[in-house]
């Protein structure tokens, strides 16, 4: 069976060769990727009414690569799951965790220049605005086309990309786009190395447009029936009038209303024998996709050194900015909250991701994070790696509930909101295999607890522990074949 299956993959990519010249290499691969978690805070604090809990996600991928001097194209297949989500004896799957991750192909139109369309990831320097979010098991893809242009003697390249989006089947018209996806979306990246790649800079523009949330309104309507009144003999002996309120429900849809956001940065990194630097700040402008204008920014610095040969120290600070939800007229027409867009979160806020997905959403009161990592490399196999961060509010104020007239619309509050410890180590027994385990565990404050939606003092000891193994065999590589 097994010689069977390498002669029919040879079959394969002889046929591929064949219709793009003998120079080609045809990889097949597969990941496998099992993580057991320990859930106790992770994600969202929690009080003594909730139970911590085991779960294990992960996802299995196949993936074929295919390349040569003018094409190159990708085919992934991905089943994202958890553990216990379909029923074990039935032949009816009832959540579709399979589908096409990647699929895209590439052409270079002539050396250094190259077109490349398809269902693809979009990750930049380090994933901060665009990302694979390779931690979730679903990770995230894009269905885009982007020209590409590259001088590797000079130490230069540069991508434009763009997407358009829309439901399907295709109307013959302009339709609404319900979807939580950007309809519009261009973005232009530029990098340059300079004295033999020790300086990096890159530069990244891109306009995400959003369509304005659809509306449901509802209408109640009262009419009158009349009722008569009848004795034992079924004669009617009078009236009575009961009133029958009716409720309709009208959605409407704003497929012409769009909202564009424009976020513009870049990144200088430097590095020189031992020591690290990087410089990351972003700005964003346009308008948020309830029409409310924004003025925010990002930044980050962070510096490493390896102190000698087994041990590297990093110190980092970032800052985004953040609603002032105190100034109540401001915050009817405008926002100051930045959003990391289609960011890689995990592990830029903690490992337990208490912060990932609020960073996204444009829509908060800001945050600070300064931070200190330590790794230890034990061998060329393995390192251990901690990393305590300190974390609060760019604003002192959060949103609140009005319960009354009166109530103000947000609370005044401290702006720590408390530290997180992550220990992590990784094992490479082999180069298709490792094992990464961690155990980490966050230290609220009473305004975090806030934010979690949790009494002053109620909230539990949040901590959280996995280990996750990864396997990516080569399953064929014509190269060595």
């Amino acid at each position: 069976m097994k010689q069977i299956f390498k002669q029919l993959v040879l079959v394969i990519f002889i046929g591929l060769s064949a219709s793009s010249g003998l120079m080609a290499q045809f990889i097949f691969s597969g990941e496998f990727r099992p993580r057991f978690e320990y859930r106790d805070g992770y994600l969202k604090l929690r009080d003594s009414s909730q139970t911590p809990y085991f779960v294990i996600p992960g996802r299995n991928r196949l993936t074929f690569d295919f390349k040569n001097e003018q094409f190159m194209a990708k085919f992934s297949l991905q089943h994202a799951y958890v553990f216990g989500e379909n029923n074990y004896s039935s032949d009816t799957i009832t959540r579709n965790t399979i589908n096409i991750y990647e699929g895209w192909f590439r052409y270079s139109f002539v050396k250094g220049f190259a077109i490349k369309i398809g269902r693809m990831e979009l990750v930049y320097d380090d994933g901060r605005l665009l990302g694979n979010s390779n931690w979730n098991p679903k990770a995230a893809s894009h269905d885009a086309a982007a020209l590409q242009w590259e001088s590797s003697k000079a130490g230069y390249r540069g991508d434009f990309g763009f997407a358009i989006n829309n439901t399907a089947p295709a109307g013959a018209f302009l339709a609404s786009y319900p979807l939580k996806n950007y309809k519009y979306m261009a973005y232009l990246y530029e990098q340059k190395k300079f004295f033999k790649d020790n300086l990096t800079l890159s530069l990244l523009a891109l306009l995400d447009v959003m369509q304005k949330p659809g509306t449901t309104t509802k209408t109640k309507s009262t009419t009158y029936d009349t009722l008569y009144v009848t004795n034992s003999s079924h004669d009617t002996i009078g009236t009575t009038v009961i009133p029958v309120t009716t409720t309709t429900s009208v959605s409407t849809s704003y497929p012409t209303q769009l909202y564009g956001r424009f976020t513009i940065g870049g990144n200088i990194g430097y590095s020189w024998k031992k020591l690290k630097l990087l410089l990351s700040g972003y700005y964003q402008t346009g308008h948020y996709n309830n029409g409310k204008t924004i003025n925010a920014g990002f930044f980050t610095a962070n510096a490493s050194y390896q102190l000698f040969k087994p041990l590297n120290l990093l110190i980092g600070y970032d800052y985004l900015s953040g609603n002032n939800y105190a100034d109540t007229l401001s915050m009817k027409s405008k926002t100051g909250s930045f959003s990391t867009l289609y960011s890689t979160n995990h592990g830029f806020y903690g490992y337990m991701d208490l912060f990932s997905s609020s960073v996204t959403t444009g829509n908060t009161a800001g945050l600070t994070d300064l931070y200190f990592k330590a790794t230890l490399t034990l061998h060329e196999k393995a390192y251990i790696e901690a990393t305590y961060r300190i974390f609060g509010l760019a604003q002192g104020a959060l949103p609140a509930t009005v319960k009354k007239a009166g109530d103000l619309p947000y609370v005044e509050v401290n702006k720590s909101l408390g530290s997180e410890l992550d220990l992590m180590a990784v094992y490479r027994p082999h180069k298709s295999i490792e094992f990464n385990a961690a155990y980490c565990f966050f230290m609220p404050t009473s305004t975090m607890e806030t934010l979690n939606g949790l009494k002053s003092g109620t909230s539990k000891f949040a901590q959280y522990a996995y280990l996750m193994i990864t396997y990516k065999p080569t399953f064929f590589n014509s190269e060595k074949h």
